[in-house]
């Protein structure tokens, strides 16, 4: 019995055009200032709220992985001259060498980069030493990397 009264109440109101009672705008509190609602325009018959005039648009970032990818020419040179160079794991001939390697537009480095210098012993009084230098995407690329058996030097950006 519940549900057919309910169903008539319903089908009385969709028939008839349910309208629905405006609530007056609640007041402000004392101190503050109310921002003023935009005021409705009338287009065909209809009352829709005025629309603020849009935001400038801000370009778009490129979506991850899309920005352009640009390379750049890195030096690399040993002291003393012709140790063999390696870059994350691949030997690309020895120093000195121009490289290329991946980078950002502002001249970054694009991915993590692993340069070594290996100081193979001319004889038996020397000793085989590798030297490694590592990169990271926060960082610039050099325009010249300098190797010694004690570490590397970076010089220039």
């Amino acid at each position: 019995m519940r549900i057919a009264a309910l169903s008539s109440v319903f089908c009385l109101l969709v028939s008839a055009g349910c309208t629905t009672v405006r609530k007056a705008p609640a007041s402000a509190p004392a101190g503050v200032t109310p921002v003023a609602a935009p005021t409705p325009v009338r287009e065909q018959g209809a009352t829709k709220p005025a629309v603020p005039p849009a935001a400038p648009s801000v370009p778009e970032r490129p979506a991850e992985g899309t920005t352009p990818v640009s390379k750049l020419t890195l030096l690399v040179e040993s002291a003393p001259p012709g140790a063999i160079i390696v870059v994350d794991g691949r030997p690309v001939g020895k120093a000195p060498v121009r490289i290329t390697v991946p980078a950002t537009p502002l001249g970054f480095f694009r991915d993590y980069v692993e340069i070594r210098a290996r100081f193979v012993a001319a004889d038996a009084t020397e000793v085989t030493h590798t030297t490694l230098e590592e990169f990271t995407p926060r960082e610039k690329v050099p325009a010249v990397l300098r190797f010694t058996p004690e570490g590397a030097q970076r010089t220039g950006h």
